[in-house]
């Protein structure tokens, strides 16, 4: 690289966006900049002159990764300290995170030390900025991402009661629309070459059905929210292991898992559908892991619960964990509900204290029938 190297603001900008997108065209990095086609292409001569930049295309890292597709969102949520009054101000206590299950899955992997790709789409907005620096804070890679110019970075708001009960929600997650089919041609190659591909159901249909189509390696699927989870029905005999709560359970399988009987019976199903591996659990029940030939159930371990947001997420990192370790059956079913009672005890969607020797150590705590 040539002496003469120093970066100025904007060709570090426009560097961080072509690593993002190595694919984006000049015109894209002007709207995103803000300049015009001729003065992005400045900047990228300056760049490659200065040695930063040999041409345009993809680099498939040699070293063995997970990639996570899916979803990133802003939680803005307020808890009322007293009983809501409509069209009036309410007191509360109001906070802001970032979180999101696509995010909160690539998040989780990292801190139980496998290293991961994360491709998600965000906006140019306040939000987009926040959410690059919470990947920078938490050493995640999202090179194969994509900010967009002139889109909202995924957002839900949502109000609490007093007592912790759910009084109203509103998500505006319309930018996980731009994850497509052809979005992710660009990125196919990275794609092919993952070891665990996992993604969620904030994807639109067209895309998880392409992506079933074009990666042959094991294919790992959380679901979330009542609204998306049907979005997996055509890909379930494609799935290495479904990752499900009791909510969304009914909409694959019309059983709503109510008791450790009827969880069974739903994982049951479930693989009879197709899928490999399925991990069902329940709030205040525990956990279902369910194959061909085995079917668990593990309790869940009685300890103090914060928060369980985040908890399906968590399983699901702790499971692709399990798989790359190679552990067995039960272990792996005993991983997946150790990481839920991790994240249980703390506010935070990924719990900061989350890796792998408090896994291991949580796991080991796990009882199976």
């Amino acid at each position: 690289m040539p002496d003469n190297n120093e970066l100025t603001k904007r060709e570090q900008q426009i560097l961080e966006w072509i690593q993002q997108d190595p694919m984006i065209s000049q015109n894209d990095l002007a709207k995103l900049a803000g300049i015009s086609r001729s003065g992005a292409a400045a900047h990228i001569s300056s760049l490659m002159k200065k040695g930063y930049l040999k041409g345009k295309g993809y680099i498939v890292a040699e070293k063995r990764y997970a990639l996570v597709i899916g979803g990133i969102n802003i939680d803005t949520y307020g808890m009322a300290t007293q009983n809501f009054t409509t069209k009036t101000s309410n007191p509360g206590h109001i906070s802001h995170q970032i979180g999101g299950l696509g995010r909160n899955m690539a998040l989780n992997l990292r801190k139980l030390g496998v290293f991961n790709y994360f491709i998600t789409a965000y906006g140019d907005d306040f939000w987009g900025e926040q959410f690059k620096a919470d990947v920078a804070n938490n050493n995640m890679d999202i090179s194969y991402a994509k900010q967009f110019s002139n889109q909202k970075t995924s957002n839900y708001i949502y109000l609490n009661r007093a007592n912790g009960e759910r009084f109203i929600g509103l998500d505006d997650m319309g930018i996980n629309d731009l994850i497509t089919p052809e979005f992710l041609q660009q990125r196919l190659e990275i794609i092919k070459a993952a070891q665990y591909l996992i993604i969620d159901t904030n994807l639109p249909q067209a895309t998880i059905d392409w992506l079933a189509a074009n990666y042959s390696g094991p294919l790992i699927a959380k679901a979330v929210s009542i609204t998306k989870t049907g979005r997996l029905k055509s890909v379930l005999n494609q799935l290495d292991t479904l990752v499900i709560n009791g909510v969304e359970t009914p909409i694959l399988t019309d059983i709503d898992p109510l008791n450790r009987a009827l969880a069974e019976r739903a994982a049951a199903s479930l693989v009879k559908q197709g899928v490999t591996n399925v991990f069902l659990y329940v709030d205040g029940l525990g956990a279902v892991y369910a194959n061909q030939k085995e079917i668990k159930y593990f309790k869940q371990p009685n300890s103090q619960i914060l928060n369980t947001n985040g908890d399906g997420a968590a399983a699901t990192a702790a499971i692709v964990f399990a798989k790359i370790k190679q552990m067995d059956f039960d272990l792996t079913g005993k991983m997946g509900t150790a990481a839920m009672a991790i994240t249980a005890k703390s506010q935070e969607s990924v719990n900061a204290e989350m890796n792998s020797h408090l896994l291991i150590e949580t796991a080991n705590k796990i009882k199976v029938s």
